[in-house]
């Protein structure tokens, strides 16, 4: 009789594809890091930065669950209703009436559009990178920013339906391979619905790999070197995203400015200590 471990061990999808496409992205990968590391290294603690971040990210999301059926993209990965609860908070209930897109999104829709218009799986290769990205670097952001608005509980319950958990060792191992992630965040604060999500993440990442092998390991060499360069082209389309996100210059001014006081007066104390 199989115990659950070994069923666990079987249902994990196939990683070959899946480290193929990672390869073929690396470099732009990594330059995408670089540049949100850059841009949100100190302002994660300010809330208009991160509102304008979410607005700037909603309608990409909303964008593929509009446009791709279940069987690419499961809707417990489903994002609109997350992000519109948050920017209800930031923005007010009524933020969607004057709204309009910004430039860089629009360009990213057209995108989009074109894709789709050329195959579904092609846009899939966009969602594929957001969603893993939502529930990697999300993740990780997530907790930052609940630690510096102190919104993080040192000692977490875990929660009653027994969904999520402090920490994945699956998740964790896989992850570890490039980059550190922290253990999966269980509780959801007001404004950190978009990041949170409440089915284990391994689980879900799973999913993800198992559609892409699935689909991946029968493209012909054409299908896959389109799949390949839309795969790149995610991480272009969301740099221009993220340099258009307002407030992160000045909130990285302001919380630059909060550490060199705190060390100036430091000094300071200790100076005056040794008198």
């Amino acid at each position: 009789m199989e115990n659950e471990n070994d069923v666990e061990v079987k249902a994990e999808p196939d990683m070959t594809f899946t480290k193929e496409l990672r390869k073929a992205t690396k470099d732009v990968h990594k330059m995408s890091d670089i540049l949100v590391n850059a841009k949100f290294a100190l302002a994660l603690s300010n809330e208009t930065v991160w509102a304008d971040g979410l607005l700037a990210f909603y309608e990409i999301y909303k964008f593929f669950e509009t446009h791709l059926p279940e069987t690419l993209l499961p809707k417990e990965l489903y994002r609109t209703a997350a992000f519109e609860k948050d920017l209800n908070i930031f923005l007010g209930s009524n933020w969607q009436e004057n709204y309009e897109p910004r430039e860089s999104v629009k360009k990213y829709l057209k995108k989009l559009e074109e894709v789709r218009s050329k195959n579904e799986l092609l846009l899939f290769a966009y969602a594929f990178q957001m969603y893993m990205a939502l529930m990697s670097g999300g993740q990780l952001l997530q907790k930052k920013r609940m630690i510096a608005r102190k919104l993080w509980i040192g000692k977490q319950e875990e929660p009653e339906d027994n969904k999520a958990m402090t920490f994945d060792p699956e998740l964790h191992e896989v992850d570890l391979e490039k980059r550190p992630m922290p253990a999966q965040v269980t509780i959801c604060p007001p404004g950190c619905a978009a990041t949170f999500f409440p089915d284990k993440i391994s689980v879900l990442k799973a999913k993800l790999r198992t559609i892409l092998n699935e689909n991946y390991g029968k493209f012909d060499d054409d299908m896959r070197a389109a799949f390949i360069e839309e795969s790149r082209n995610v991480f272009l389309y969301n740099g221009d995203v993220v340099r258009s996100i307002k407030g992160v210059a000045k909130a990285n001014l302001r919380a630059l400015g909060m550490v060199v006081c705190f060390i100036v007066g430091v000094y300071l104390a200790l100076k005056f200590a040794r008198r």
